[in-house]
């Protein structure tokens, strides 16, 4: 039985025998330099704290690469909300209850809605709803606190959908 000294001692040799292979292919996979750091990181500190998992491992390279690629794909899942999934863009694509020069004409009223709206109530509307960006992100970005951004989103709701009213009844 190995004490936990050896299991470190063994995990520091995995570490310098695979850090430049693991490197090197996370690196062809993004530009961001300190992101593989960070990645390698976190697969070697998962190894730390599961040091068993190692012991009897056959293909250790191949266990780290795609320990590496998973934690990369969920950085980039993460980091980029995406604005629609792959259904409502099928959905779409095979036709849906509205024509095309209906969804122009809505996409028009919204733009022109959107033009008379408050240019602060404006960023924050397509920051949230269109960009998908967070209440905290928003927050950060504007320089006020989360409430706050929240009770102007909630209140430029409000106005959008007072004029929306308006310009399409009008």
């Amino acid at each position: 039985m190995e004490t936990n000294q050896e299991r470190v001692e063994l995990i520091e040799f995995i570490y310098r025998q695979h850090y430049s292979y693991l490197s090197y292919n996370l690196s062809t996979l993004t530009p961001d330099k300190q992101l593989v750091e960070d990645i390698i990181q976190d697969v070697f500190t998962a190894l730390m704290r599961r040091p068993d998992l190692v012991i009897d491992m056959k293909h250790v390279r191949q266990y780290l690469l795609r320990s590496g690629k998973n934690r990369l794909i969920d950085i980039y899942r993460k980091a980029k909300p995406a604005l629609c999934g792959d259904d409502q863009v099928i959905n779409e694509a095979a036709g849906s209850q509205a024509s095309f020069e209906t969804k122009v004409v809505l996409g028009d009223v919204i733009e022109e809605v959107l033009n008379e709206l408050p240019e602060s109530y404006r960023y924050v509307i397509l920051a949230r709803d269109y960009y998908g960006y967070s209440f905290q992100e928003i927050a950060d970005a504007t320089g006020g606190s989360c409430n706050s951004v929240k009770t102007k989103i909630c209140r430029a709701r409000k106005q959008f959908n007072n004029t929306y009213k308006k310009v399409a009844n009008g």
